[in-house]
């Protein structure tokens, strides 16, 4: 059993536990006010986010390079206090993700699907009727027949092939309460600075309330018998059904439609059937789509329960009774295979166990255990119970750190361990390669959490009220490889749920994600007895091959294998190339 060490405690848990506070009047009245005043206005301002990080990187240099204690007058100490409980009072902003708003504006199920048909949002009745969670595939199953063409041309859009911009969809869902089937509006949505368009599918089944037909006459200058003809056409949407219906031949029915589309500004009757279900829906103000809590999107996540309470959340892709291999992910946000990379692994006979570590998903923390420990206990509960045999092991950035340790503490674990992209853990030297936020945010989290966890705090806030671009922005906006990759949708999709699978319990777990990756590797990587292939994205900016090349010669287990056309991201940019090292290295023993 392991000793409660909780050397870098979390703030979440013990806010401001023992901060280094200098005494007397700081030296540092100019960048103190500049701390106080960027981290107020960061409350509306998105921008002052990068100010906030850029007086702190100038509050460590005044340090005198002494980032294990940087200093903190009482006063700054007591102005970000006031502003971590301003924060608690505050309500939840606004959402202004463009994604996630397509899908909030409805009650009934919607979605939002990248050009390849990944579900990239979704809501909790659109999870019921469609059958899918966020991050999973959505196929043509869903879409009926008289509707394919339509569908495939928005997906064709979608990526500059064609200029279908909406379309009315049929839906049969995939599950029983919303009848035989439904209609949908199908629309693409634009975000800018992004390579293709995503695609909107949003029931159109709204109930119609008495007062809708009172609005068209005042609003529009309907008369009472086009408004009827407004409610049939919004019910039947077919003109020979709404003909027998009135009694009325197709001529005049078509004369009245044409008229209400004059009256209401619709050019079409696709833009008619939208503008209706928009004044239909006004009956249902504050019926928002409800948004879902993180699930597995792959629909097979299992839970094991420790005696103590905690639970450790585990998924699957490949071969389910395969030759097992253990990825634990890491930062960046990446763990979803792409459509193919599931059949390879089938194929290969590989079931590859994706375990949430604590706090991510649905796995639970022990905040009383400093973060090593806590991810230790939750790795050996995994591998005793699910795998029951030495493994391969796959690390994703900071995923690889307890694979080293606990391969060192029991070397019979694993045969082997495949280590992605960099980690500071395994080369500190890196830290200071990397850019300004990555930087100041690994620094902070070792030498004063409270600030990072304070930092994360707000940082978290901006990502809920300006969407998920705010954080990919800020976090690859620097590598121009990361940058076409996050504009790509089909990959953002993907993205967009891991992100969610970090952030399900809080930005408690960032900082503690921030905390492992200062671990200090270098007496486990000495020690480390079985082999390890650390796949070295040269594009990455923390990487530095001949610093790389190091780890070879402390340890002949360890093989550096560059990377090229990689950087942060490369479990997406070079996705073919880790699962036939994965593949390999699994059949190898």
């Amino acid at each position: 059993m392991l000793e409660s060490k909780p050397k870098t405690p979390l703030a979440d848990q013990h806010f401001f536990l023992s901060p280094q506070l200098s005494e007397g009047q700081s030296s540092d009245d100019d960048i103190d006010l500049n701390i106080i005043a960027s981290t107020y206005r960061s409350i509306i301002d998105e921008h002052a986010f990068d100010e906030m990080v850029a007086s702190w990187e100038a509050k460590l240099a005044s340090s005198g390079g002494d980032t294990e204690h940087p200093k903190v007058s009482k006063g700054l100490f007591s102005q970000l206090l006031t502003f971590r409980n301003t924060l608690e009072k505050l309500d939840v902003p606004t959402e202004n993700d463009p994604l996630k708003l397509a899908v909030s504006e409805v009650p009934g199920p919607a979605t939002v699907l990248s050009p390849n048909g990944n579900v990239a949002v979704i809501n909790i009745a659109g999870e019921r009727a469609f059958g899918k969670r966020q991050g999973a595939f959505m196929d043509a199953a869903v879409i009926a027949p008289n509707s394919l063409e339509d569908y495939r041309a928005l997906l064709r859009a979608a990526t500059g092939q064609g200029n279908a911009a909406q379309a009315i969809l049929t839906i049969l869902p995939a599950t029983e309460g919303y009848g035989e089937s439904f209609l949908a509006e199908g629309y693409l949505i634009r975000v800018p600075g992004q390579s293709g368009a995503h695609i909107a599918i949003r029931s159109l089944e709204i109930a119609w309330g008495p007062r809708i037909a009172e609005r068209l006459q005042q609003a529009f200058g309907l008369t009472q018998a086009e408004s009827e003809v407004a409610h049939l056409f919004f019910r039947l949407r077919n003109l020979e059904s709404i003909a027998t219906e009135r009694g009325v031949s197709l001529l005049t029915v078509r004369t009245q439609i044409k008229t209400i589309m004059a009256k209401m500004g619709a050019p079409s009757n696709i833009d008619l059937m939208r503008l209706l279900a928009m004044i239909a829906s006004r009956e249902h103000v504050g019926l928002r789509g409800e948004a879902p809590v993180w699930y597995d999107p792959l629909g097979r996540e299992k839970l094991i329960e420790m005696p103590d309470g905690r639970k450790i959340a585990w998924t699957w892709m490949g071969a389910k009774r395969g030759i097992p291999v253990v990825m634990l992910r890491g930062l960046p946000m990446t763990y979803l295979l792409p459509g193919d990379g599931e059949a390879r692994l089938r194929d290969a006979g590989i079931c590859l166990y994706v375990p949430s570590r604590p706090g991510h998903g649905n796995s639970t923390m022990d905040s009383s255990l400093d973060v090593m420990s806590d991810n230790l206990v939750a790795l050996r509960v995994f591998l005793d119970q699910v795998v029951g045999r030495p493994c391969l092991g796959v690390g994703l950035a900071s995923g690889t750190l307890p694979l080293v340790v606990e391969a060192v503490a029991n070397p019979t674990r694993f045969h082997g361990i495949l280590a992605i992209g960099f980690s500071c853990g395994i080369d500190p030297s890196g830290v200071q390669r990397l850019p300004q936020i990555q930087r100041i945010m690994l620094q902070l989290a070792d030498s004063a959490p409270w600030v990072a966890e304070l930092m994360a705090k707000s940082g978290h806030r901006m990502m809920r009220q300006h969407g998920l671009d705010w954080y990919l922005e800020r976090a690859f906006r620097h590598t121009p490889l990361n940058q076409q990759t996050v504009r790509n949708p089909d990959w953002t999709a993907l993205i967009r749920n891991a992100c969610e699978h970090l952030l399900k319990q809080g930005h408690a777990t960032f900082v503690r994600e921030l905390q492992l990756s200062r671990h200090s590797m270098d007496t486990a990587l000495r020690e480390l007895r079985i082999p390890m292939r650390y796949l070295a994205p040269t594009e990455d900016p923390g990487i530095d091959l001949a610093s790389c090349r190091q780890l070879e010669r402390i340890n002949p287990l360890i093989a550096v294998e560059p990377v090229t056309d990689a950087a942060e991201l490369v479990f997406y940019q070079r996705n073919d190339l880790i699962l036939d090292r994965i593949i390999a290295l699994a059949h190898r023993n």
